[in-house]
């Protein structure tokens, strides 16, 4: 009897430590004494945990945030799009030229000088007028005439021989044709202050010469350039390739030569 007894004693005692050492591995609940009897931690588990919930503290934010109203969350600021400014439109300008010729008379007289190789030195002076047709084409007509002289090497022989030249020395030139303006453009030269307006020029006229009371057919052709001073006076350089036709020792001669010019004129 005593045996049994002691047997059953062990037995619960063994079983209640079981039991105790289980319930140590627990979670205490909140406030129980720790099976050591020291009271819980505040920075414990137990201290903020349920035995079978989530921590207190969770649930108090959790529960604080329910009860709290709701506050819009501001957008986020769009971002600046910064279009093109639009082009300006491109006007069209059309400047008026500085000086007109079309349906204008102009008048002209300057210096030239004649040479053909023919022992004589021919200064001279040339007067004309055209009338433009068009602001690019005109007709025009001029007299020139020479004061021609023997040169240095005619006027030796003429002393050391007595002879002469057999070409005859250039006294009139009358010539009409066409002069056209190749283009027209503008320049600023420094210094000047101002613009210079100009046009090149191609011309051929045809005509007659009276050289030492010799008289046959002439003619010229060649490149100008006319310069407008102000929109009605202006300033011509021409340099031109002569052609006559002499009558020597019996016979025609072609004789050809050069003429630079330089005139001065106006607008009527």
């Amino acid at each position: 009897m005593m045996r049994a007894f002691l047997a059953t004693a062990a037995f619960a005692a063994f079983a209640g430590r079981a039991t105790i050492v289980f319930a140590a591995d627990a979670p205490p609940a909140v406030g129980a004494p720790s099976p050591t009897g020291a009271p819980p931690s505040i920075g414990s588990s137990a201290a903020l945990r349920a035995p079978d919930g989530p921590p207190a503290k969770a649930s108090a934010t959790a529960g604080a945030a329910s009860m709290s109203p709701a506050v819009e969350t501001p957008a986020a600021p769009r971002p600046l799009i910064h279009e093109a400014a639009p082009r300006p439109e491109a006007a069209i300008r059309v400047q008026q030229r500085f000086a007109v010729k079309a349906k204008q008379t102009q008048i002209f007289a300057g210096f030239e000088y004649l040479s053909r190789g023919d022992f004589y030195n021919s200064p001279g002076l040339r007067a004309g007028g055209a009338y433009y047709l068009l602001e690019s084409l005109g007709l025009e007509a001029q007299i020139s005439h020479y004061w021609s002289s023997l040169d240095a090497t005619a006027q030796q022989v003429s002393m050391d021989t007595g002879t002469l030249p057999n070409s005859h020395p250039p006294g009139w030139l009358m010539l009409a044709g066409a002069r056209y303006s190749i283009g027209y453009g503008k320049l600023i030269v420094g210094g000047l202050g101002g613009v210079i307006h100009f046009e090149p020029q191609a011309f051929v006229h045809g005509g007659i010469h009276d050289n030492g009371g010799d008289v046959g057919p002439s003619a010229d052709f060649g490149l100008g350039f006319l310069v407008f001073l102000l929109p009605r006076m202006f300033m011509r350089a021409d340099v031109s390739v002569t052609l006559d036709w002499e009558s020597r020792s019996g016979r025609t001669v072609t004789v050809w030569g050069t003429a630079p010019a330089l005139s001065v004129g106006g607008m009527l």
